[in-house]
């Protein structure tokens, strides 16, 4: 039986940088799971969720098995083949079509609109973007060349102009986090699992977490 994806509660604030970036590291984190559905150990990694008018905010914190596969640097390369963490944003008014964010340990960024009402490779499309207004930090330790990284953390801060919009208080919108561990071992974690194998694939729109939105006065 195909499990119910998870409904997360994510708050929408008013709130300065600084406060929003106390607000995350307060907030509680979803921890990420084997996205096979196979169970078993896998690195920890979890994810934090806030809104702002603007944006959604994600911080990705994970543990590593160094040396990790960092490969590409900068914007526009195919950063998915290396360890790397993924967010995935559905537009509220076309299902199966979503935004997808790649960042790996050293900053470099891959982005794609994606439509794919099927959850099907074979009758997708995707169109590679660089999403106006996106922003993204990397930290790892100990400090020096990612590779050697025995943790990491990504905070992306997504524009909702580039995602169909800010959502409502009480509206639910699909999401879903990903990451993909690759170092001493290669392992696919996801929020909320796509339970697909060999190869493993994230691309399952019905398989996305539900993230609704409470506003917090």
């Amino acid at each position: 039986m195909t499990p119910r994806p998870p409904v997360l509660r994510v708050p929408i604030v008013d709130a300065s940088r600084s406060v929003l970036d106390e607000l995350l590291d307060r907030a509680p984190g979803h921890e990420l799971a084997d996205a096979t559905g196979r169970g078993g150990p896998v690195p920890a990694t979890r994810v934090s969720l806030v809104a702002t008018r603007e944006a959604l905010v994600a911080l990705f914190v994970a543990s590593s098995e160094p040396p990790l596969a960092v490969a590409h640097r900068g914007r526009g390369g195919r950063v998915f083949e290396d360890e790397c963490v993924e967010l995935f944003l559905e537009r509220p008014s076309e299902p199966g079509r979503y935004l997808e964010v790649v960042v790996n340990p050293a900053a470099a960024l891959y982005a794609a609109e994606v439509d794919n009402p099927d959850g099907s490779r074979a009758s997708w499309r995707v169109s590679p973007v660089l999403p106006r207004g996106l922003e993204v930090r990397v930290s790892g330790a100990p400090a020096g060349e990612p590779s050697a990284y025995s943790s990491w953390r990504c905070r992306l801060e997504v524009p909702w102009s580039e995602a169909g919009g800010a959502p409502s208080a009480g509206e639910v919108r699909r999401a879903n986090a990903f990451r993909i561990a690759r170092g001493l071992a290669t392992h696919h974690l996801a929020l909320s699992p796509t339970l697909r194998r060999d190869p493993p694939d994230f691309h399952v729109p019905s398989l996305f977490a539900r993230l609704r939105f409470t506003e917090v006065l």
